[in-house]
């Protein structure tokens, strides 16, 4: 990346960088590391850069979820090496089932780390590509809402390519460059991102039930973090935490309501150890009534995933509250995110980096929320011990606590009789017997 220079006109910097997305595309050379941050997909330059498939051998493209150019296909890979981290999309999932993209196993936690220290066992990145504003009068351009790690990777990348989005809110904190640092910029039309908070009477009881249990585990003072998912995503929502008062906000990302308790003075940072007065994040607003209400203002704080998603720094907070879903749980207390068995379903995320936060913070609860059930009732999300080839996203050493529409079992400080006791007390009463039986061969 071009060195920060405050020196030069901004403007006819950016008229000299401004490039058709085809000139932007053959940046890329053969053999290069492409990164994408999370929620930077850019459409007009992948678009561009997917014909050049026939100039380009092995051209590693990584991000959290890579959008399907027409790229998905065996006689492309010679091309294109394609790396997701978070299987989320079904494009995604099936193609990986197919082994057409690659996996790469991540945390969140100080992601560029090998690169950084290690330049002889990892790539570093090539060209970063990325969304931000126009730049405005003195040469700033803004990535909005969502800035994961899209600023700091520029200062690593050997070239930052932008796709420009005039839509996106302009926001506060570290979610800046200048178009010093910018290697070239294309004119780009992605519309401006939200989607309205869905209405609570639309979530069915299992998740009202979860909520309710959550609500018993929430203290006056506590510093939030809550992560992407189905269940987690409803418990503002459904006022899990309307009840408290003076509660911080200090997460990855926000789901809907988040923003909300934030208007409504619940969520006020008041308290909080680190960032005193701010809510903090590096992706805040789902809803474009967050976007206009978050845009300028300076109580919410962007910051990059890499601040955020850092467990030392997470467990300052002395009462961190973390609150993740899962797929599984075993009788133990190991838990699985993001795999049934070996087959990739999302991704870990910065799951892992909030758990161990919440984990070493003075008076911190890490919580594990998910369904007793899947299926329709048939199958039970409380297991007697995972299958062979699962993948453990979190040991059974840091377990802390579960909560499921049936009911919350804390684990931390018990033994693995104890642990299944108070796992099966939470399991749906259907399957309990099973486990009870499954507990007594395994532990009695």
């Amino acid at each position: 990346m071009a060195q920060l220079d405050l020196t030069i006109d901004p403007a006819a910097d950016f008229e000299r960088k401004l490039v058709d997305p085809y000139a932007a595309a053959g940046l890329v050379e053969s053999g290069d590391l492409v990164w994408m941050p999370s929620a930077h997909q850019p459409p007009t330059i992948l678009t561009a850069l997917a014909t050049r498939e026939n100039e380009l051998r092995d051209v590693k493209i990584r991000s959290v979820v890579i959008p399907n150019m027409g790229w998905f296909r065996e006689d492309a890979r010679e091309a294109f090496d394609l790396q997701v981290q978070y299987a989320l999309a079904p494009d995604n999932r099936a193609a990986l089932a197919e082994r057409l993209i690659d996996f790469q196993p991540f945390s969140m936690i100080r992601e560029h780390k090998a690169a950084d220290t290690r330049p002889d066992e990892a790539r570093p990145i090539d060209d970063l590509l990325i969304l931000a504003t126009r730049p405005d009068a003195r040469g700033w351009c803004c990535v909005g809402n969502s800035v994961w790690d899209a600023v700091s990777s520029a200062r690593r990348a050997k070239r930052v390519i932008v796709e420009i989005s005039d839509v996106m809110p302009r926001t506060c904190g570290d979610s800046w460059l200048h178009v010093s640092q910018v290697d070239a910029f294309v004119e780009g039309d992605r519309p401006r991102l939200g989607i309205p908070d869905p209405d609570p009477a639309s979530f069915p009881d299992v998740d009202r039930a979860i909520a309710a249990n959550v609500k018993t585990i929430v203290r006056d003072r506590d510093t939030l973090q809550l992560g992407l998912g189905k269940h987690t995503g409803a418990l503002p929502l459904l006022g899990a935490f309307d009840d408290c008062n003076d509660l911080g906000f200090f997460s990855e990302l926000t789901v809907p309501g988040c923003v909300g308790l934030a208007r409504k003075g619940i969520i006020n940072g008041r308290y909080s150890e680190v960032e005193p007065g701010h809510f903090v994040a590096c992706f805040i607003g789902n809803s474009l009534d967050d976007l206009d209400h978050i845009e300028r203002n300076p109580f919410f704080q962007l910051r990059s995933y890499e601040y955020t998603n850092d467990p030392i720094r997470i467990a300052q907070h002395d009462q961190m509250l973390t609150l993740n879903g899962a797929l599984m749980v075993d009788l133990s207390g190991q838990i699985g995110v993001y795999a049934m068995g070996p087959k990739v379903y999302s991704g870990l995320g910065g799951q892992l980096a909030f758990h161990l936060g919440a984990f070493l913070s003075k008076r911190g609860r890490a919580c594990t929320v998910l369904p007793s059930t899947a299926k329709d009732g048939t199958i039970s999300t409380i297991v007697p011990q995972f299958e062979a080839g699962q993948i453990v996203s979190i040991p059974r050493e840091l377990a802390d606590t579960i909560v499921t529409d049936q009911g919350v079992a804390r684990l931390l400080g018990k033994s693995v009789r104890e642990r299944a006791q108070e796992m099966i007390q939470v399991a749906h009463p259907d399957h309990r017997d099973w486990l009870r039986d499954e507990a007594k061969r395994l532990y009695a």
